[in-house]
């Protein structure tokens, strides 16, 4: 979707352009739009939604519920529970992937959804070095995963933050910030095909990975689950994958619009 006030400029310049407005003045209005879109672009303005979960499936296996299906490990194990996905990183073994659609290889992939954590014994909380990631982007055809990301031990008192790799199996950055277990944290999880790199929002902050990984093919989202140090769970809801096309593609429907109005006029 595009953000409405924008939008609504733009179609309120080709309505004008169509009804008999003077063609330069509105070449130049909708090209000051296209302008102040491409200024925009990236942002989640303009993501085209994709895919959204709320996981409200009778509790049990997640798979094949809302299209998602096994592409490792024991089909089964990764399960729904009163409406939220259950990421077990003590005894799960199942990596789950949800096909979101066409194979992309530009733009940003982005996925937001909430995340609750809880521990075993939360005296002991987060401990060892073997963070296991619990979401990523992939390719429905290969093991190639982007935008790692893993509960880490905390950083600044409190009691657990996220790490964040490219496609790294040990987290390159972390968010500067903790949260607390069992509390509700929104989170975007990017990758941005034209830098290469992934990126992590939570809690007001933003960071970006550090290896860069061009030339990648991405299809779907995914839950994965493994054994960590902390046999930590992550409840995962409101699931919403979307994408955002790079600026040259906007443009290039944008100043299409601009020529099927020229056109018009002329004739």
């Amino acid at each position: 979707f595009v953000s409405s006030s924008v939008s609504a400029r733009i179609a309120q310049k080709f309505l004008h352009l169509l009804k008999g407005e003077t063609l330069m003045s509105c070449k130049f209005s909708l090209m000051a739009a296209v302008c102040g879109l491409l200024m925009m672009a990236g942002s989640s303005a303009f993501a085209v939604v994709l895919a959204t979960d709320n996981f409200s499936y009778p509790d049990g296996a997640l798979v094949p519920n809302g299209g998602w299906a096994n592409q490792s490990g024991t089909a089964g194990t990764l399960l729904v529970a009163s409406g939220e996905a259950v990421v077990t990183q003590d005894s799960g073994s199942e990596d789950a992937e949800l096909v979101v659609g066409p194979e992309f290889t530009t733009g940003v992939m982005i996925a937001n959804f909430d995340i609750r954590v809880t521990v075993p014994d939360p005296n002991v909380g987060i401990v060892g070095t073997d963070f296991e990631y619990f979401a990523h982007f992939s390719n429905d055809t290969s093991f190639n995963f982007q935008s790692r990301l893993d509960v880490v031990a905390p950083t600044a008192g409190g009691d657990y933050t996220l790490g964040l790799a490219s496609n790294s199996s040990t987290n390159e950055v972390n968010l500067p910030v903790d949260f607390a277990f069992g509390a509700t944290v929104p989170v975007e999880l990017r990758w941005d095909f034209t830098t290469g790199l992934a990126s992590v929002t939570a809690g007001g902050n933003t960071v970006v990975s550090t290896t860069v990984d061009l030339g990648e093919t991405l299809d779907s989202f995914n839950l994965r689950q493994s054994s960590s140090s902390s046999d930590e769970t992550i409840f995962v809801d409101n699931l919403v994958v979307s994408h955002v096309p790079e600026p040259a593609t906007l443009a290039l429907m944008l100043f299409g619009l601009a020529g099927i109005g020229a056109s018009r006029r002329r004739s």
